[in-house]
């Protein structure tokens, strides 16, 4: 039997589970609670300050977990009740397990379409909550967790930004889904370059600079000529490492303000992981060294973003 991980911020208590889940325990997949029943409240908390992160459920069982997350999201998204908290906490778990499942399988239409609909929970979280960027950006990286953290944080701040640019509800969707998506070509890389990620880039030999940008080719090898992954999606998950100077891995130099926008949002969000700056010193340096590289308007747009979302205070 094979078991397939899903976050447990995705499972919420005291709901009818239309599948089995499993944890795993003691090398081992035990079952937690059974399909028709439901996990009481006080025993999920138990579960989270032991700090276990993850259920799984058997891979027969994808539809009925699917079906169950896109209902749960939809709910919650739709509540008025629901804290800012509450509905963060379950969109970052749904877009965990999408990323997670796309490294792991990035051919499968499957994941893929779990992706979309998390990046558009995300979307929805981020544009219709105040305080939602705030509350993804102020959480800890989880160990292990660092290129799902990542894909996260530039797919919420890079939809916020192309919001801010005028952009449309497609568009916004495509940048969402592509900024999850857009790393998981590092996956698929041996351990020794993976490691790489964790670098500042001015810290990187113009070979690790070479082996870390053969990331993109990895991703678009996986993900192309798949008739479910638009073109518009493709283009921007093939383009994040370039600038419009022309040193990104592809060399290009006419950068849609799509591609601009996730572009910068991934540098922006990889300094804030690989180097010792604050947010303020982040984006200090960025209008400074990038100024070549993207428009001068996106760059004062998007420290406006900053800092009307209250993410250089973190």
């Amino acid at each position: 039997m094979a078991y397939t991980p899903l976050r447990i911020n995705t499972v919420k208590p005291n709901r009818e589970l239309t599948f089995d889940l499993f944890i795993f325990f003691k090398e081992q997949y035990i079952i937690y609670a059974n399909k028709g029943g439901e996990i009481e409240q006080e025993k999920f908390s138990k579960l989270k300050k032991q700090k276990i992160a993850k259920f799984y459920i058997d891979e027969e069982d994808e539809m009925n977990y699917q079906q169950f997350l896109d209902a749960l999201l939809m709910e919650t998204m739709n509540s008025e009740t629901a804290t800012t908290e509450e509905k963060v906490n379950l969109v970052e778990g749904a877009c965990g397990t999408a990323v997670e499942r796309m490294q792991t399988d990035p051919g499968s239409e499957t994941s893929y379409k779990m992706t979309e609909n998390a990046a558009k929970s995300l979307r929805q979280c981020i544009l219709q909550n105040p305080d939602a960027l705030k509350e993804i950006f102020g959480k800890e990286v989880q160990e292990g967790d660092h290129i799902i953290k990542h894909s996260l944080n530039v797919s919420a701040l890079a939809t916020k930004l192309a919001d801010k640019m005028g952009q449309k509800e497609e568009q916004l969707d495509q940048m969402a889904i592509a900024g999850l998506l857009h790393d998981i070509g590092v996956m698929q890389m041996d351990e020794q370059v993976r490691e790489l990620f964790k670098k500042d880039k001015k810290d990187l030999t113009p070979e690790n600079r070479l082996a870390y940008g053969a990331h993109v080719k990895d991703c678009i090898s996986v993900l192309n000529d798949k008739p479910y992954v638009d073109k518009a999606t493709m283009d921007l998950i093939t383009n994040h490492e370039e600038v419009k100077s022309g040193q990104g891995p592809n060399k290009k130099t006419k950068l849609s303000e799509s591609e601009c926008i996730l572009s910068l949002v991934n540098i922006y969000d990889k300094m804030c992981i690989t180097t010792d700056l604050t947010p303020k010193e982040v984006i200090k340096e960025i209008l400074i060294e990038e100024l070549g590289n993207f428009e001068l308007d996106l760059l004062n747009k998007f420290k406006v973003v900053l800092k009307e979302e209250g993410l250089l205070d973190i």
